[in-house]
């Protein structure tokens, strides 16, 4: 505060007293200008104030004196006041003053200190002498000013061309030896801005002061050390960026640049550094550095002993480019194997990077000099390959090279790639260079393969595999991928340095020795496989010997992994190996009999406690995958079965017992498809392999878990809470159903969900098999479609997820029971698992159950008149049909449905419906009919979309009540019956006019566009609501394969005479009334099906009943309609599962062959027309002609019975 009221005071009396700051004293009342020094400013009390503070000076400093800040900054303020007060400071040559003041000396009279010596121990004594302010805190910031207020006195005092400083003045400042002044506050590094200007106003039209400052400046960095010459380089850059200004200023930068090259040898890291600095900013350092390459970077970038000189000098190179983007690209790159990809540069820039880049190429064969590691080390090489790495910023650059490759080749061979070196850093960084300089660049790859002596040697290179050392193993894992990255690029180019490779001994050595450690070295071990994959390839046009190369090389292979792996922690080598290496029947019997069947167990049941229990390990794609692997394997074996050593390799696996029970508790709802797929596609072919001993262990295993929750009573409300313990929890519980739709329907934001509600994120504490839909826990309770509102048909989407989620899980059941037909050991747990099954999954309408039992039954066995019985005798049996008739009507469309129910009924029907309950239930029906019709609009043929619907529900009823009146003829029937089916016929009738008229409309309009040019297309329009048109061959010939939506699998479709592993001796083949035999023709109309039923009744003999006469009668009145309708309706196709699961009963005649694949997505689809129990509304046709004769019939047959009622009445 005290300074700023001196300036104030002195500014208020400024205009009276300026004039008197140059006058002598007032004593001798003279004007005389030319007094003595002393007596200048005595006349003014401003004057008189300053000399007062700058005598201050004189004495050194005091321990009152650490406020210098204030101090300085007074006089510097008095000083710009104007020409008066500066020169008035001049006068009394306040620059030595100050000068003296800083160096410690105490008067003008010693004005010229020595301080910087020859020698540097002389130097840092003198400094000692020189320093005289005690305080070291207080001196830098203090002196701030008084820097500025001597270069602001110096330019003040310039003349024109001159500066008109006293003699005691320019001495203080450049007196001296090696300018003492300059040189302290510099190293002290004040105010060095102001420092600048200083120089700038001394050497202005002076270019020998010049040059002789700027020497000073490099003989102080030459003798300082790196911290103390940081002021030094930082003054330089000033100077440096000097561009512009007054006449008369030195060629500062020349001067530096001249001078630069004698001091890099004393300080190189700190003048490289300094040097990348300045090329980008001024283009003289720039053509400077550049011109002068030849001397600095052999030098600096490789020769060099310091690490840090050879990273600056790689900076210094960088710098070079002028791009700014290229330049940051790489300070912040990291790795060696990442160059610069698609970096845009001007053509001036790359004519810089071009010329750079050959410099560098051309120093590869002196190279070699620095690559002795007992001399040089092993990382001198990784800067300068760092580089070159980085410049390969296009296909130019890598073919720029081409001309050094044989320079290349003899620095890697023998000096980098033969001394057993286990971290040789230069042969990473050159392996990396040289990978990247081969990617996309075939001219390269070319290169090698060509040069014998180069593929002959190549792959020879010292690898140390120590896997416990930290330090090797991240070697390793840099310098392989690029080393086996060169060899696969080789091989792709050329087939016959492949088959040399392949057979290599070091290629055998990395498969044993770095395979198995995919978790250490990733990226070389998806190098090593991609050359595994090249190695098994096959050409067209190969020769007989490369073929048998190959597969010599694919036993060496699989031989080495089947000794050396350890399946319970290598599986992801196994996975990957056999993937590649497993691609025929002799590959995978190889696997079988060197006991890799127990290896890939061992894999499995690592996997298995790991998804089960280490809920942080995402095992899931690698148990898909090995089972992949495993199905494949166990596929091979069929057709070698009849051989000993495959058999007895299949006894041998004593795990599969156990396997097999893992894969069941694998199928639940924690479990994503795809993995419940897999385990279900294995456990299919293990039934297929081993009948006997799976039949004999999985269906008691099974049909105790079905039953087992079915009697367990488990309280609903707790269906979402984990199991505490492995059990059931793949079932659709009743609650369940509800809240999976509701979670469904309000656009499942969250991860995917399983039919049951649980996610698949979810995951199970144990393993728990489950797979079965819930009933209550009471089997005679109501259905759970009825008592919990499910109705199939109302949420396409939801359907399709219990579809896709359950169609597997009643396949496999399904060919247990194919399988044990065949070797005839359908037992009675069996057949009570196989209706406990179907009456589970009857909400899915799966026509699986009545199908097989329909075949059953029309062949004439001994075993299939036992299972018949055993099935009829069983409660579970009777609830199931009594829920198609009561629930499930719509699944009466299905025509095996159906059909089934003709064969059934009359066999079951005391156990199903009283006399009472079946006239009750006939008059509901009949009740409903009347209803439904009366609901329908009045113009019911507008409502399009909603006939295929209300044509199901209707057709679905009135097969019911066929198939009740078969069994049941009631006394009277509702008199509304026959008018309202005779109005429901007239409407169905007038929508099928309607239908073709709009069909011979859009036909004659096609035929009309075909005239006029358009390519013909043989389709018919089936759906009025839809804008598409379906292929009339699509619609008569369904896919008869796509055995599960994600799957391809035949695993069906086998020979019947199965080799049981397990045996010494053959299954017993069937009887000649084999399955295939049981297949049979679907009726057209239900009075087909009673005539169907009544002929199951008469066979079966079962007096006491007097309706099959009825049925007979019925029969008689129907044979005109039928024989008329029986073609048309041949043509009505099966639904689409049940023409898939058509072939499941040709186990004898397909040996084993599998059908043509559909796509999954088209099967899904398919299967979920049916899963709604009838077929979509493209098919709209077909059901209305179903309908029609269906109702032709039930009048026919009202009829009927109504003129018996009457005649009795009568």
């Amino acid at each position: 505060m005290f300074q700023r009221l001196c300036i104030h005071v002195i500014q208020r009396l400024r205009p009276v007293h300026a004039h008197l700051y140059l006058q002598p004293g007032m004593e001798d009342c003279s004007d005389d200008m030319d007094g003595p020094v002393e007596d200048i400013g005595s006349r003014s009390c401003v004057t008189r104030f300053v000399k007062t503070l700058l005598s201050i000076m004189e004495h050194g400093v005091k321990p009152h004196s650490k406020h210098l800040t204030e101090y300085f900054a007074f006089l510097y303020e008095f000083a710009k006041m104007g020409e008066e007060e500066s020169q008035f400071l001049l006068s009394l040559q306040a620059i030595s003053t100050m000068v003296h003041f800083y160096m410690g000396t105490k008067g003008p009279e010693n004005p010229q200190v020595e301080v910087l010596s020859e020698e540097e121990g002389e130097e840092e004594e003198e400094e000692e002498d020189i320093l005289s302010l005690a305080e070291e805190k207080y001196r830098p910031a203090a002196l701030e000013k008084m820097i500025a207020l001597i270069a602001l006195l110096v330019e003040q005092s310039r003349s024109e061309r001159h500066l008109t400083l006293s003699q005691n003045d320019m001495a203080a400042l450049t007196g001296g030896k090696g300018f003492p002044f300059l040189f302290q506050h510099i190293r002290d590094g004040i105010n060095i801005r102001q420092t600048c200007n200083l120089i700038f106003s001394l050497c202005r039209y002076n270019n020998r002061l010049a040059e002789h400052i700027v020497s000073m400046l490099f003989t102080s960095i030459a003798k300082l050390t790196p911290e103390a010459a940081n002021p030094f380089f930082k003054l330089l850059t000033m100077l440096m960026e000097f561009a512009g200004g007054p006449p008369g200023m030195p060629p500062f930068a020349s001067y530096i640049l001249q001078r630069i090259w004698e001091v890099i040898e004393y300080n190189p890291s700190q003048c490289l550094d300094w040097l990348a600095v300045q090329t980008p900013r001024n283009k003289l350092a720039h053509s400077w550095v550049l011109q002068n390459m030849e001397n600095w970077v052999e030098r600096f970038l490789l020769a060099h002993n310091y690490p840090r000189v050879r990273t600056s000098a790689a900076y210094l190179l960088v710098s070079l480019i002028p791009s700014n983007s290229f330049r940051q690209m790489f300070r912040s790159t990291r790795s060696l194997h990442i160059p610069t990809r698609d970096l845009p540069l001007s053509p001036d820039t790359t004519v810089v990077l071009h010329q750079v880049y050959n410099v560098l190429l051309g120093l590869l064969s002196r190279a070699k000099l620095y690559v002795d590691a007992a001399v040089h080390g092993t990382t001198k090489l990784v800067p300068y390959f760092s580089f070159m790495t980085y410049c390969l910023i296009s296909k130019t650059e890598k073919l720029m090279f081409s001309t050094y490759f044989m320079d290349l080749w003899n620095l890697f061979q023998p000096k980098l790639s033969e001394p057993a070196i286990a971290t040789n850093h230069n042969k990473q960084a050159l392996l990396s260079f040289w990978y990247n300089v081969c990617v996309d660049c075939p001219e390269n790859v070319r290169l090698i393969v060509q040069n014998p002596v180069v593929t002959k040697n190549i792959a020879f290179n010292y690898i140390l595999a120590d896997h416990d050392d930290q330090d090797v193993v991240l070697f390793n894992r840099g310098m392989l991928p690029a080393y086996y990255g060169i060899l696969r690029l080789c091989c792709e180019q050329s087939p016959a340095f492949t088959r040399q490779l392949a057979s290599h001994q070091n290629i055998q050595w990395a498969f044993k020795n770095l395979t198995p450690h995919a978790s250490q070295y990733p990226g070389a071990v998806e190098e090593l496989f991609n050359l595994m994959q090249l190695f098994v390839a096959q050409r067209p046009d190969m020769r007989e010997e490369e073929i048998e190369d190959i597969k010599q090389f694919k036993k060496t292979t699989i031989s080495c992994y089947l000794r050396c792996l350890d399946g319970r922690s290598c599986w992801t080598t196994l996975i990957s190996a056999f993937r590649i290496l497993l691609e025929s029947d002799e590959d995978r019997l190889l696997v079988v009999f060197n006991r890799g069947l127990i290896l890939m167990t061992e894999s499995f049941n690592t996997l298995h406690m790991m998804y089960h229990e280490a809920t942080a390990c995402h095992v899931t794609g690698d148990l898909v995958e090995l089972l992949s692997i495993f199905l494949s394997v166990l596929k091979s074996t069929r057709p070698y079965l009849q051989r000993k050593d495959v058999k007895q390799a299949l006894i041998q696996w004593q795990e599969r017992i156990e396997f097999a029970h893992k894969l069941l508790t694998l199928l639940n709802s924690y479990s994503p498809p795809e993995l419940r797929n897999a385990c279900i596609d294995v456990l299919k072919e293990l039934v297929l392999l081993s009948p006997h001993d799976f039949l004999h262990t999985l269906v008691p295993f099974l049909q105790h878990n079905h039953c087992t929750y079915h009697h367990s009573n488990i309280p609903r409300g707790k269906s979402n809470i984990r199991p505490p313990r492995p059990e059931l929890n793949m079932c659709l519980l009743p609650t369940m159903v509800e809240a999976s739709k509701v979670q469904w329907s309000q656009g499942h934001t969250g991860c995917r969900h399983s039919p049951s509600g649980h996610s698949y994120s979810e995951r199970i504490q144990s393993p728990a098999h489950g797979a079965y839909v819930h009933v209550d826990g009471n089997l005679c309770g109501q259905h759970i479609s009825k008592k919990h509102g499910y109705c199939r048909g109302k949420d396409d989407v939801y359907d399709r997820m219990l579809l896709d989620y359950f169609f597997s899980y009643h396949q496999f059941i399904h060919l247990l029971c194919r399988v044990a037909i065949n070797c005839e050991k359908f037992t009675e747990t069996l057949v009570k698992m196989s209706v406990l099954v179907a009456y589970e999954g009857l909400p899915l309408h799966l026509a699986l159950f009545p199908k097989l039992w329909t075949e059953l039954c029309q062949t004439q066995s001994a075993m299939s008149k036992n299972c018949v019985k055993l099935l009829c005798e069983d409660p579970v049996f009777a609830e199931y049909i009594k829920c198609i008739l009561m629930d499930e009507r719509t699944f009466l469309n299905n025509n095996i449905v159906y059909t089934f129910l003709t064969h059934f009924l009359l066999k079951v029907q005391g156990q199903v419906f009283s006399e009472a309950n079946c006239a009750n239930l006939i008059n509901t029906l009949i009740t409903n009919l009347i209803n439904q019709y009366q609901s329908l609009e009045s113009d019911f043929s507008n409502q399009r979309v909603e006939i295929s619907k209300a044509s199901s529900t209707l057709n679905g009823d009135l097969r019911a009540l066929a198939l009740l009146l078969s069994v049941h003829t009631p006394k009277q029937l509702n008199s509304a019956l026959i008018p309202t089916l005779q109005e429901l016929l007239n409407k169905c009738r007038a929508c099928q006019q309607q239908r073709n008229s709009l069909q011979e409309q859009e036909a004659k309009e096609r035929k009309t566009k075909d005239d006029e040019g358009a390519t013909p297309v043989k389709r018919r329009r089936v759906s009025s609501d839809e804008e598409h048109t379906v292929d009339i061959g699509d619609i008569k010939a369904e896919p008869r394969e796509a055995l599960t939506p994600t799957s391809t699998s035949d695993n069906e479709t086998r020979d019947s005479s199965i080799i049981d592993p397990g045996t010494e001796q053959d299954p017993p083949s069937p009887e000649s009334s084999s399955v295939k035999e049981y297949r049979m023709e679907v009726p057209s109309s239900f009075s087909e099906d009673i005539m169907l039923a009544a002929r199951s009744q008469h066979t079966e003999e079962q007096p006491g009943n007097g309706k099959f006469e009825e049925c007979k009668e019925f029969k008689d009145l129907q044979t005109s309609k039928d024989s008329m309708g029986a073609e048309e309706d041949s043509e009505f196709p099966s639904t689409s599962i049940s023409a898939v699961l058509s072939d499941l009963a040709d186990l004898r005649s397909c040996d084993g062959q599998a059908l043509p694949s559909q796509d999954p997505e088209t099967n899904l689809s398919i299967s979920c027309g049916h899963s709604r129990g009838l077929f979509s509304h493209m098919q709209q046709h077909d059901i209305l002609d179903i309908l029609c004769r269906t109702i032709e019939s039930t009048i026919h047959v009202v009829t009927r019975i109504s003129g018996k009622g009457n005649q009795a009445a009568s």
